[in-house]
């Protein structure tokens, strides 16, 4: 039976400061606890900076993956002040820039699972292999959102998911705050009070952050794997 393993590390998470690190990795264990009850999955994190998610219901996968990789790119780094100068107004302004946008390798492996022990890094079979290898592959690659599977949909889904990555990793954190509850399948009606904004900044951050395109590559994907 077809079952997924998402293997991720955070991008460049040796150059965080102590704050940023412990930050990062408290949002994202409690987001996996809580995506481990909605989704009846099982997740680790280990070394310090990797995670991993064992999904029995391949369906999910990808739903997953995206809502990891939107929801580390929402949260705002911590910020370094820059001095502007006003030559209109003859003034000086201090303006406030994330110093980078968080963001994290995933691999997807969707195959059988030969043996699953108390630890995901003790279990093997093909979905681990492929997750596996397929994160050491992104790590020489630009792309940073990747799938591999043991099945005649690869050739396809390893095209479409090259295009899926081009799409996220232009995001913004503010887009991806949106794409994050839309994922969760929230309406921009419920999203606005949320995010303490309009329901129309909602609507124009969908539409930057590709939001039509993006649903209708999940869309396919949970076509594909809803009855494997």
């Amino acid at each position: 039976m077809t079952q997924a393993i998402i293997t991720g590390d955070i991008i460049q998470s040796t150059k965080m400061t102590v704050v940023q690190r412990n930050m990062l990795f408290s949002a994202i264990s409690n987001a996996l606890k809580q995506w481990d009850k909605d989704y009846k999955m099982r997740s680790e994190t280990f070394r310090g900076d990797s995670f991993q998610c064992h999904i029995q219901n391949p369906v999910w996968a990808l739903r997953i993956s995206l809502l990891l990789k939107t929801y580390i790119r929402s949260l705002q780094p911590v910020e370094q002040s820059s001095i502007i100068i006003d030559k209109q107004k003859e003034g000086i302004k201090t303006a406030f820039t994330p110093t980078y946008i968080f963001d994290a390798r995933i691999a997807i492996g969707m195959g059988n699972i030969e043996y699953l022990s108390k630890r995901l890094a003790t279990s093997s079979g093909v979905a681990f292999e492929l997750s596996g290898q397929l994160l050491d592959s992104l790590k020489h690659k630009k792309q940073t959102l990747a799938i591999a599977t043991n099945d005649r949909y690869n050739d396809e889904l390893k095209t479409e998911f090259t295009l899926l990555d081009a799409l996220i990793s232009k995001t913004t954190a503010l887009q991806c705050q949106v794409i994050s509850y839309k994922l969760l399948g929230y309406t921009e009606h419920q999203i606005a009070p949320l995010l303490n904004i309009q329901q129309s900044a909602v609507n124009q951050r969908s539409n930057s952050g590709n939001w039509n395109a993006i649903e209708a590559m999940l869309n396919r994907f949970e076509q594909i794997y809803a009855h494997e």
